[in-house]
């Protein structure tokens, strides 16, 4: 049987690789030619929230100029990270995109992809990433504007946000976008947890600091335990997806270090593969 899923599995993918991608109306590209990449990891540029955040940057990082990956996403490979919206960037989005062409051998595009919330081009892309939502901000414009990118077919997935405080600030601003949904959790019998791996259990994943040393893999002690939960639409497509305790941001920004466990990162790849196709073939 697990044979006979596996051939199902890999037929799923090839229709995902042959380009069953942009499904939604807002995701259509007419004039797309064929050299365009396949997929486009889309980190969502937000406003850093300015109440008093701790450890936390109180003001908005900036930014940057584009930036162009190693082949692959390079191996010892760890460059210097931004802030809030741009924690793990630019190697984790190198490293992801150079795990998913190793692969799967789709055409993605290697280098990190920044949009701003506000951009008309975020239309274009179907799947959008949001690190740190425990710090993030949204105006009334960009919560209008997300509802709509939303609504029309895109997918967003929240990561690495850590104890209740955090979690409340994310529920705070995903309200501003969806008043009349709540964040619920998502069964492992969900077909987003089996649109090409089986993923059975939710695993806690360290950031690279703890996951070297061993031990603890939790960071905030007023709520321990990883969940993931989703929102979904009227016909029941799940619209985000939220990594609640966990940080598969760093599982892939350090998967090449020799000290982290290959355990989360190969999780975290398998769980972000898993996303990606759902918010492709959704």
């Amino acid at each position: 049987m697990r044979m006979l899923r596996r051939l199902r599995n890999c037929a799923v993918l090839a229709c995902f690789l042959a380009g069953v991608l942009f499904v939604a109306k807002s995701h259509v590209v007419a004039d797309s030619s064929a050299d365009e990449p396949e997929f486009y990891f889309t980190r969502l540029v937000y406003s850093q929230n300015r109440i008093a955040h701790g450890y936390f940057y109180p003001f908005t990082m900036p930014k940057p100029a584009p930036y162009h990956c190693p082949e692959f996403g390079g191996k010892n490979f760890f460059p210097p990270q931004g802030w809030g919206w741009a924690t793990d960037t630019p190697g984790a989005d190198c490293k992801l995109m150079g795990a998913i062409h190793r692969l799967t051998g789709q055409h993605v595009y290697p280098n990190p992809n920044y949009i701003e919330i506000m951009d008309p081009d975020l239309f274009k892309y179907p799947y959008a990433y949001i690190v740190e939502p425990g710090q993030m901000y949204f105006s009334g414009q960009e919560a209008a504007r997300l509802r709509e990118y939303l609504l029309r077919g895109g997918f967003l997935h929240l990561d690495d946000f850590w104890g209740l405080y955090q979690k409340q600030n994310l529920e705070t601003e995903l309200r501003k976008v969806f008043p009349e949904y709540s964040i619920q959790p998502i069964p492992l019998s969900h077909p987003i947890f089996h649109t090409f791996f089986d993923v059975d259990e939710i695993i806690q994943v360290p950031n690279e600091g703890q996951g070297c040393r061993g031990g603890r893999t939790w960071e905030q002690p007023d709520d321990t335990e990883p969940r993931i939960y989703g929102i979904s639409d009227e016909k029941g497509r799940l619209m985000v997806v939220v990594t609640y305790n966990t940080d598969l941001g760093d599982a892939w920004e350090f998967m090449d270090l020799r000290c982290y466990p290959e355990k989360y990162s190969g999780y975290a790849i398998r769980l972000g593969l898993n996303f990606m196709i759902y918010a492709m073939t959704h």
